[in-house]
């Protein structure tokens, strides 16, 4: 881009304050359409010797992805039955069909954060979130299989824990989800320009409020 001050989209609603830093490498694509104050998007960071997603849209690709690709084991075997299907007052990312036409009901979370090897979610109070996990205690509740996936989008974090110093309510709920039987899961990518790859499987930490 030369030396000059370019304007970048920043597709990811998050506080990313270990990611973003003055003098970082950012990486970026150009996304042409009407309405877009810059045609330029940002993809990465590179952070380290590591890059780290900044696009919180790419979160639900990956997990079909993952899901097409049967790297999900819990999960091996289902399709896609709807995406963005609403449910009563809320909407959850999707609806998958098992085998033998078993229903499975999953939001997906993109987390950004990470600490020294520990993933952090949310990394600013989110009502959103705290509402998606209401929806999926409702659906345990009642029987149903309730999933929620984070997608870390970075390589280094062994394990993910609620921000409960950002927001203490969705750790809170995060904690009677998984009381009330939502199953908790994550897995971290990989990002090697062009390519993402699955990286690995990280385990979910949630301690009593």
């Amino acid at each position: 881009m030369g030396q000059g001050v370019e304007r970048v989209h920043l597709p990811d609603p998050g506080a990313l304050r270990t990611v973003l830093a003055p003098g970082r490498e950012v990486l970026c694509e150009r996304r042409e359409g009407t309405g877009r104050k810059t045609p330029l998007t940002a993809l990465a960071v590179r952070v380290g010797r590591i890059y780290v997603m900044v696009d919180s849209s790419l979160a639900n690709p990956l997990f079909a992805r993952a899901l097409e690709e049967g790297l999900l084991p819990e999960l091996r075997g289902s399709r896609i039955l709807f995406r963005e299907k609403t449910m009563g007052e809320g909407r959850l990312d999707f609806v998958l069909e098992g085998a033998e036409g078993e229903r499975s009901y999953v939001e997906v979370k993109s987390c950004t954060h990470v600490e020294e090897g520990v993933a952090k979610f949310p990394d600013r109070p989110t009502e959103r979130g705290r509402r998606h996990l209401r929806l999926l205690r409702g659906l345990s509740r009642r029987g149903e299989r309730a999933y929620l996936f984070f997608v870390i989008q970075r390589p280094d974090a062994r394990v993910l824990r609620p921000f409960g110093e950002v927001d203490p309510e969705f750790s809170v709920e995060l904690w009677r989800a998984e009381e009330e039987g939502v199953l908790l899961r994550a897995f971290s990518i990989l990002f090697r320009p062009p390519r993402l790859h699955f990286w690995r499987r990280v385990r979910v930490e949630v301690l009593p409020p």
